[in-house]
């Protein structure tokens, strides 16, 4: 579901790039990629300057690039066209692959500082599209924050200075359930989607068939579509042409700038998003005057992401309370229907605008007051924060993350990632005598420097919580629920994750898999089970499985278990022991060298079993005066801020 309000915003977007990005929120399996893909192939060519490297535009001589301003000095440019282009920008690019760097091989040969062109400018008046855009590194976000705030991609690093334009259309597509995205980079996407997996049994059917044809033979999958692409990139052709000559009248921008006041949203982004995605719905449409019934189309798609006033609010508002919303801020009625155009202001391709129907209520969010949370306590939080780069700043070992200094290139290693301006000034004084070499610069093997990166990784946190029928296991559950969102709020514009183990009965289970995402925290949380027996065991050695886990997928995690229990095990694993399971896999924690604080839930005659557990572990013993999520979340930031 919202495919085809996905393939609206995709549209909006090729009609009037400034529209300002699409980004696609959805569960894995929903084709989002695909969708972004298929866009590249119905977009019209592109006019560019013949030979130019940033595909500068013949008709807007201001934002040309300095070598096409140089260039006509000597006589008149010629133009050619290109195809569209969907450039990818990986989520583990480096920061030299997105802005470009110094050419090599022309700085050895000739001795000249030239600029190679990165991602950014094979990007300009195309697509640049990031999947994965929540996981991308902060450096690159802000690179692209910069590029996209400016259109102009500035480089100064290793000698070079160059700039050149950075015009692009940014779409991103993320799976919420791995984290959130930042708040500054989400603001920068004009119009948001959420799309999940069809529900009923004839779409998915008509979905395998198709992948299926697509799979045994794609050439003939493509050219049974090619009328289709044909005449939607038609539609697309004659919505620019008849963009400019859209008119917004004054009661639209003014009922525009009502809704977004009503919505509550922040900054006048929503306001010029909304404008300009409803004149391109008309150019689609075959009009040639936005209308009321437009705006209310792409209203939500606009304030989908911009109307969360905290982190606990709910994402994802229901439909019904937007559309009261758009109709009580616009004055229109729900059933108001977008002006029928005229005979003659049809272009071809119009009666095709069933494909821009916005009518999937999945992915029409709403307004609603969310829940409303008590200030949490900030005192420590802003300590952490104050350190926080410290102890997440780490030494890259894949050639990503930030160009922090040089050291000597490792004897007999393969150096991938060399630092040419610090090779050259290790080879600097030695140029006398090698002037017979050929080479305008001679570098010995010996001099050679690699770059030393840096990225910020944070912290896993692994809440393991007792859940049997124990006294105080209600108690215990609300606490660390509580606990748990506290500190995603710490991990929202960060790289930490956060994961809850729950064990009772006979075994444990994992109740939230590590996440930074808030919204995902507050739907697997609600309504946990407990009662039964204490499988303590089960419950770390399935907390251990997922730290496992984590160091595989970053190896560069610093794991944290949190185990809430008053120590006492009545159920082992396979028929053992209850008591002694639980100390043999608390020694597991030890020998993984695994940060870990054993928080005592139990009373006064549970004390010794609890400190018992915690030596085996390794971990530090806490009690508390009162079993809250503030003083569990708190107590952790203490113990995180002192590991800096």
């Amino acid at each position: 579901m919202g495919q085809e309000t996905l393939k609206t915003a995709l549209l909006l977007n090729a009609v009037d790039p400034r529209v300002g990005g699409v980004l696609v929120r959805g569960e894995k399996g929903t084709a989002k990629s695909t969708a972004v893909r298929a866009l590249g192939a119905i977009l019209p060519p592109v006019d560019v300057i013949e030979g130019c490297r940033f595909s500068c535009d013949p008709a807007d001589p201001g934002s040309w690039c300095s070598e096409c301003r140089e260039r006509r000095t000597q006589g008149p440019l010629p133009k050619t066209s290109r195809p569209a282009r969907v450039v990818d920008l990986p989520v583990s690019a480096t920061e030299d692959r997105l802005v470009g760097t110094l050419d090599l091989e022309h700085a050895l040969k000739h001795g000249e500082r030239v600029y190679e062109p990165g991602l950014l400018a094979a990007a300009n008046r195309s697509i640049l599209y990031v999947d994965e855009v929540n996981l991308l590194d902060d450096h690159l976000v802000d690179t692209l924050l910069d590029a996209a705030a400016m259109g102009v991609n500035t480089v100064e690093r290793e000698g070079v200075s160059f700039s050149h334009p950075a015009r692009f259309i940014l779409v991103g597509t993320m799976n919420p359930e791995e984290g959130e995205i930042r708040p500054q980079l989400l603001d920068r996407f004009g119009l948001c989607v959420d799309v999940q997996g069809v529900r009923e049994p004839e779409s998915r059917v008509e979905i395998i068939r198709r992948r299926r044809t697509f799979e045994d033979d794609p050439t003939g999958f493509a050219r049974t579509w090619a009328d289709d692409e044909d005449q939607l990139a038609t539609v697309i052709k004659h919505a620019r042409l008849r963009l400019a000559g859209i008119v917004v009248a004054d009661e639209i921008l003014y009922a525009i700038a009502n809704l977004a006041l009503t919505a509550g949203v922040d900054g006048h982004r929503a306001d010029q998003a909304m404008a300009r995605a409803a004149a391109a719905l008309a150019a689609l449409s075959g009009r040639n005057q936005v209308t009321i019934a437009d705006v209310a189309q792409i209203a939500p798609l606009v304030l989908a992401h911009r109307m969360r006033r905290t982190l606990f609010d709910e994402p994802r508002l229901d439909a019904n309370a937007l559309s009261a919303l758009v109709n009580r801020a616009l004055g229109t009625d729900e059933d108001d229907e977008a002006t029928t155009p005229d005979s003659e202001e049809a272009a071809p391709g119009d009666g095709q605008t069933s494909i821009f129907e916005t009518g999937d209520s999945a992915t029409a969010p709403s307004v609603s007051d969310g829940s409303v949370h008590p200030p949490l306590e900030r005192a420590l939080d802003r300590v952490r924060r104050s350190v926080s780069g410290t102890r997440q700043a780490s030494v890259s070992s894949d050639s990503t993350g930030r160009y922090a200094r040089s050291e000597p290139a490792r004897a007999g290693a393969s150096a991938t990632d060399i630092a040419l301006d610090a090779s050259i000034r290790a080879a600097a004084p030695h140029q006398a005598s090698r002037s017979e070499s050929g080479l305008a610069i001679s570098i010995d093997p010996s001099e050679l420097q690699q770059k030393v990166r840096t990225r910020k990784v944070g912290v896993s946190v692994v809440f393991c919580v007792d859940a049997s029928g124990s006294m105080g296991a209600s108690n215990r559950m609300e606490a660390a629920k509580a606990a748990v969102l506290d500190l995603l709020v710490d991990a929202y514009q960060r790289r930490d994750r956060v994961s809850l183990v729950s064990f009772r009965g006979e075994g444990a289970e994992i109740v939230l898999a590590p996440t930074g995402s808030v919204e995902l925290a507050n739907l697997r949380l609600r309504g946990l089970a407990t009662g039964g027996s204490t499988p303590l065991a089960a419950g770390i050695v399935c907390a251990l499985g997922l730290i496992d886990t984590e160091r595989r997928r970053t190896p560069d995690v610093v794991p944290w278990l949190v185990l809430v229990t008053d120590g006492r095990a009545n159920v082992g694993i396979d028929g053992g022991l209850g008591s002694k399971d639980a100390r043999t896999a608390a020694a597991r924690v030890r020998a993984n060298r695994i940060n870990s604080v054993l928080i005592d839930t139990g009373g006064k005659g549970s004390s010794n079993t609890a400190r018992e557990l915690a030596r085996e572990a390794g971990a530090e013993y806490v009690r508390l005066p009162s079993l809250t999520g503030e003083t569990i979340s708190d107590t952790l930031r203490q113990r995180l801020t002192s590991h800096t």
